[in-house]
C-alpha cells in the first residue's frame, strides 16, 4: 500500500464527541471554559441566595479558608476541564492514529487498530464513568469519617446538593477518561509489539508512541494538583494521600505502557541487527540480508564493528531524558508548588502552635 494510499484512506471511525463537538459549533476549550464559568456562576449565585458569603464575613474567613467555598470551586473548575481533559485525549489519540498509519511502519496491511478512533468498548466506558462515581462519596467519609451526617436534614442545603451533584458529573466524566486513556495505553503496545520492522536509523516514526505516552500522564498530574489544593485541610490529608497514590500508580501505568511495548520492540530489533553483524563477522554467507549494510561489495571489518557499536548505543526508550525531563518538570511544578506551601503551612502552625 502506498503513501498516497494511506492518505486517502479514512483511518479514524468518528465518535460521538465529534457530532456533539459539530453541533455546538464552539472550540474544545473555550467550551470547557464555558461549563467551569457556568458552575462558578451557579454557585456563586447559591452563596449569595442562601447567605453563605454573609456566614463568611462574619466568621473573617476568604472563601478559599472555607473548606465548602474551596472544594466547590474545585468541582466546578474539574466539571469544565474533565471534559476537555476526555476531548483532546480523543483528539490527540486520533492524529497518533492516523500518523502510524501514514508512516512507513506497515508495509502492508494496517493493523486493525488503526481504523479506529480509539479502543475499547463504550460499556466498560460507562461502568468506569459510573464507578467514578463512587470518589465523591469516599471522599466524603475520609474527610468526615461520620457518616450519620449524611442522613441528617440539616446537612443537604442547596449548596451540598450542587456540590455533590456536580462532583458526580465530575468524577463520572473522569471515570471514561481513566478508562480510555488505560485502554488506548494497552492499544499503543500492541502496536508496537507488532511492528513488523523498526529501522534504527529513523526514529521519527516512532514518536507518536512517545506522544500518546506523555500525554496519557497529563490529566492525571492535573487532577493530582487540584488535588493537592486541599492538603491544608488536615482532614483531607488521608485522601488526598490514599487517591493520590492510586492516581500516581495510574499515571506510571499509562505512561509507560506504550513505552515499553515500544522499548520491547526496539530491544528486540538491536538484539536480531548484533545477531547479524556477530554472523557476518564470523563470515557466515548472507548474513546482513536485509540490513542496512547490506548491498555493494560489503563491509570491512572495521564498518561491521563501527555499526555494531551504533546499534548498541541505540536508545531503547523512544523518548530521551531531556524531554521526559522537561514534561515531568512543566506539569510537576504547579504539583509540587501547592504541595510544599501546604507542607509549609502546616509547619508553620505547629511551630506558633
Amino acid at each position: 500500500m502506498s503513501g498516497k494510499e494511506l492518505d486517502r484512506q479514512p483511518v479514524s471511525r468518528r465518535l460521538w464527541t465529534d457530532w456533539l463537538y459539530e453541533r455546538v459549533g464552539m472550540p474544545t476549550p473555550f467550551l470547557g471554559i464555558g461549563i467551569a464559568g457556568l458552575l462558578l456562576l451557579t454557585l456563586f449565585l447559591i452563596g449569595s441566595l442562601g447567605g453563605g458569603f454573609e456566614r463568611l464575613e462574619v466568621e473573617g474567613l476568604a472563601w478559599w479558608e472555607s473548606r465548602d467555598g474551596r472544594v466547590g470551586v474545585l468541582i466546578a473548575l474539574l466539571g469544565g476541564l474533565l471534559p476537555t481533559a476526555l476531548r483532546y485525549h480523543e483528539l490527540g489519540t486520533r492524529a497518533d492514529l492516523e500518523a502510524l498509519a501514514r508512516s512507513p511502519l506497515w508495509s502492508g496491511e494496517l493493523p486493525d487498530a488503526l481504523s479506529r478512533a480509539t479502543t475499547g468498548s463504550p460499556r466498560a466506558a460507562l461502568a468506569f464513568g459510573f464507578s467514578g462515581i463512587l470518589v465523591v462519596p469516599l471522599i466524603a467519609l475520609l474527610v468526615d469519617r461520620d457518616a450519620s451526617i449524611y442522613f441528617t436534614t440539616w446537612y443537604w442545603g442547596l449548596a451540598q446538593i450542587w456540590t455533590w451533584t456536580v462532583g458526580f458529573f465530575a468524577t463520572f466524566t473522569g471515570g471514561i477518561l481513566t478508562y480510555r486513556v488505560y485502554s488506548d495505553a494497552r492499544t499503543f503496545a500492541r502496536l508496537a509489539r507488532s511492528l513488523p520492522e523498526v529501522d534504527l536509523l529513523e526514529r521519527d516514526a516512532l514518536l507518536p508512541f512517545a506522544r500518546q505516552g506523555l500525554r496519557s500522564a497529563v490529566p492525571g498530574v492535573i487532577f493530582l494538583t487540584f488535588l493537592a489544593l486541599n492538603l491544608m485541610d488536615e482532614g483531607f490529608l488521608l485522601s488526598a494521600v490514599l487517591i493520590g497514590a492510586v492516581v500516581g500508580v495510574q499515571n506510571i501505568a499509562t505512561l509507560m505502557l506504550p513505552l515499553r511495548g515500544l522499548r520491547d520492540r526496539l530491544r528486540e530489533a538491536k538484539r536480531f541487527e548484533i545477531a547479524r553483524v556477530n554472523a557476518a563477522i564470523r563470515g557466515k554467507p548472507n548474513a546482513l540480508v536485509g540490513s542496512p549494510l547490506a548491498g555493494g561489495e560489503g563491509p570491512s571489518l572495521t564498518d561491521l564493528l563501527t555499526w555494531r557499536r551504533f546499534v548498541e548505543s541505540v536508545p531503547e526508550w523512544p523518548i530521551d531524558l531531556s524531554t521526559f525531563g522537561r514534561f515531568a518538570l512543566y506539569v510537576g511544578i504547579p504539583l509540587l508548588s501547592w504541595v510544599a506551601a501546604a507542607l509549609v503551612e502546616r509547619a508553620l502552625d505547629v511551630v506558633i502552635g
